[in-house]
């Protein structure tokens, strides 16, 4: 598991030693919907977290774990501690590669790119595919949205237990094991 760590924490460190684009935090969301009881969708986001892109279109990212913000104290308490493990887990990190990246590209009209990413959360590493919105306005900085949502499993983390636990303390009945998560980056070139 160290040799996982070690290896996410050096590809982001190369990454962000040569970005041309970083994260504007003004300008960015990454929000998730929870389901509960069947019906009761709630929206929640997290504070803080952080994107690097290259102009060869490698790309990082780092999500603040204990950031999670969803309206409710007692509710983020419990997401750290009983969900995310923050102590053990701190950081959820994406990485990967745009294929055939060119910057220009996008300076004419939005652009549907597929990308497919390497997320590490809960000690766990999986390949997904966020397909986006990317465009370029004309200060050089890029915006990428997600065209639909990307579905995270709680199995494929291990986060059902967690999950599980969430429900059993709320006194819930359901709380749904897929979470659709949407982001909505504005990246500013480095000058």
């Amino acid at each position: 598991m160290w040799k996982k760590t070690m290896f996410a924490a050096l590809a982001c460190w190369a990454v962000s030693a040569q970005a041309d684009w970083t994260l504007d935090p003004n300008e960015s969301q990454l929000t998730f919907l929870s389901d509960k009881n069947a019906g009761i969708v709630e929206r929640h986001h997290f504070q803080s977290f952080d994107a690097q892109l290259t102009s060869d279109g490698v790309f990082s990212a780092s999500i603040d774990l204990a950031s999670v913000e969803t309206a409710i104290h007692i509710r983020n308490e419990r997401m750290r501690e009983m969900l995310f493990k923050v102590a053990d887990y701190p950081k959820a990190t994406l990485s990967g590669a745009l294929d055939a990246f060119d910057s220009d590209a996008f300076s004419t009209r939005p652009q549907l790119v597929s990308i497919d990413m390497n997320l590490s959360l809960n000690g766990s590493d999986k390949a997904v595919t966020a397909d986006c919105w990317v465009s370029k306005d004309d200060t050089g900085a890029l915006y990428v949205m997600s065209a639909q949502p990307i579905l995270v499993r709680a199995e494929d983390f291990g986060l059902s237990e967690g999950i599980e636990a969430l429900r059993a303390v709320a006194g819930l009945k359901t709380i749904s094991q897929t979470v659709p998560v949407s982001i909505n980056l504005r990246l500013i070139p480095n000058t």
